[in-house]
C-alpha cells in the first residue's frame, strides 16, 4: 500500500499532466484563432496585418470565441474578417471547421466541460482534496484519473482540428508561394495588364468583349518580350496561357465561320483560394 508520501507524489505527477493539457488547449486556440487575418498591401506602405486579439483571453474566452468563429455550423461572411480597404490589396487567411449540428454541441459541451474542470483544478481542488489524509489522497488520485479519461476523446478529436489547420496553412502557404499568387496579386500592377485593361475598357462593342488575339496582337506590338516576360516572372508559357489559365479574366468562345475565337473581359470579381479537408 502506498504511503502518503508516494500518493502526493503521484497527484503531483497527475496534476502536472493535467495542467500541461489545459495550458496546451489554450495556447492552440490562440494560435488557430490567429490565423484568421486580413493582410492589406497599400502602395508605399507597410503591410497592414489584421488579426483577432486573444493573447490576454482565458480559456474560457477563448472556447467561446472559437465556437462562435472557428468551429462554425454555417458559413460565415467573407467581409466579416475585416473592411475592404480602398486602393489596396487584401488577403484574408481563413481556418474555420464546417460542423453538423451534432458535432458541433457535443464539441460544445466537451469545451465547456474542459474549462469547467480547468477551473476547478486551478482554484478548487485543494479545498475539495485534503492531501494531509490519506483516503482523500486516494480520492483524489481516481478523480485525476478520471478526469483525463473523460477528457481524452475531445482531445484526440482536437488534436485532429490541430492537424486539418496545419494541412489548409501548408497548403495557403504553398499558394501563397506559387505562380498563381503573383499573378493574381502582382500581375494587376504590370504594364502588361495595365494595358490589357485599358484595350478593354475603351471598347464599347460587343457588350465589352474584347478578341483575345485582337489584345495579344497589340501586347506583342508595344511590348515585343511580353510573352519572355510572363514566362520568367509569372510562370505561364505565353500571354494566352496566361488568360485562359489565370482567372484573371472572363472567357466567352463564339463560333465563326473557321471555327471559334475567344473573348475576354476583366474579371472583377475577388479571387478566393479555399482548401476543403474531407
Amino acid at each position: 500500500m502506498q504511503n502518503i508520501e508516494e500518493c502526493r507524489d503521484k497527484i503531483f505527477i497527475l496534476l502536472g499532466k493535467q495542467l500541461i493539457r489545459f495550458q496546451t488547449v489554450e495556447m492552440r486556440l490562440k494560435s488557430l484563432l490567429k490565423l484568421n487575418r486580413s493582410i492589406s498591401f497599400e502602395k508605399n506602405s507597410a503591410p497592414l496585418i489584421i488579426e483577432p486579439l486573444v493573447n490576454n483571453h482565458t480559456l474560457g474566452g477563448l472556447s467561446s470565441k472559437a465556437l462562435s468563429s472557428l468551429f462554425i455550423r454555417t458559413q460565415q461572411d467573407e467581409n466579416s474578417i475585416a473592411n475592404n480597404v480602398e486602393n489596396s490589396t487584401r488577403i484574408d487567411m481563413r481556418v474555420e471547421f464546417n460542423l453538423c449540428e451534432c458535432s458541433y454541441q457535443q464539441l460544445s459541451s466537451q469545451l465547456q466541460e474542459f474549462v469547467a474542470d480547468r477551473n476547478f483544478i486551478t482554484h478548487h481542488f485543494q479545498e475539495k482534496f485534503n492531501l494531509s489524509v490519506l483516503d482523500e489522497c486516494h480520492n483524489a488520485i481516481d478523480f485525476l484519473l478520471l478526469l483525463e479519461k473523460k477528457h481524452k476523446p475531445f482531445l484526440d478529436q482536437f488534436e485532429q482540428y490541430c492537424l486539418t489547420a496545419q494541412t489548409g496553412i501548408d497548403a495557403q502557404i504553398s499558394y501563397l508561394k506559387s505562380n498563381l499568387f503573383k499573378t493574381h496579386f502582382i500581375f494587376p500592377v504590370d504594364e502588361i495588364y495595365q494595358e490589357i485593361k485599358t484595350q478593354i475598357e475603351n471598347n464599347h462593342k460587343n457588350n465589352g468583349w474584347v478578341s483575345l488575339t485582337t489584345i495579344a496582337a497589340i501586347i506583342l506590338k508595344k511590348f515585343p518580350d511580353s510573352n519572355k516576360k510572363i514566362k520568367l516572372e509569372y510562370g505561364f508559357k505565353n500571354l494566352h496561357d496566361l488568360v485562359l489559365n489565370s482567372g484573371l479574366f472572363l472567357l466567352k468562345f463564339e463560333p465563326t465561320l473557321k471555327g471559334e475565337r475567344i473573348l475576354i473581359k476583366l474579371n472583377n470579381e475577388d479571387v478566393n483560394f479555399t482548401v476543403i479537408e474531407k
